[in-house]
């Protein structure tokens, strides 16, 4: 058996151990707690919904003229929030597509004439 292989399965192994002690009201040493973190459990950025706050940038006037993707992500970071361009991107073509039709969109999706969004006028 391959050695990597081995590791991996004894700290899955550590991370069930810690769990089922978790359950049964133990304490777990910082010693455990690292081998969990070593076990394949991935730490770090959490996913975040971004519909809420862009239907609230929506709400609040900021689509009243063609915004990019990008200042909608400028936006966003003064409200703390740290997005991906593709994230914001997917958001806004949904937000503009005819099921939902609260966007408008205009361009062609290219350098020279990137994707801009606006609040649909009725």
């Amino acid at each position: 058996m391959d050695k990597n292989k081995l590791v991996k399965i004894i700290n899955e192994l550590q991370v069930n151990i810690n769990q089922l002690k978790a359950l049964a009201g133990f304490e777990i040493d910082a010693a455990e707690t690292k081998n969990k973190k070593a076990g394949g459990k991935k730490f770090g950025r959490q996913k975040t919904d971004l519909e809420t706050p862009i239907r609230e940038l929506l709400n609040s006037g900021f689509f009243s003229d063609w915004k990019t993707d990008n200042d909608v992500i400028k936006e966003l970071r003064t409200q703390v929030l740290t997005p991906k361009r593709a994230s914001v991107s997917n958001v806004l073509r949904r937000l503009a597509s005819p099921m939902r039709g609260l966007l408008e969109r205009q361009g062609d999706g290219t350098k020279k004439s990137p994707w801009k969004y606006r609040k649909k006028k009725i």
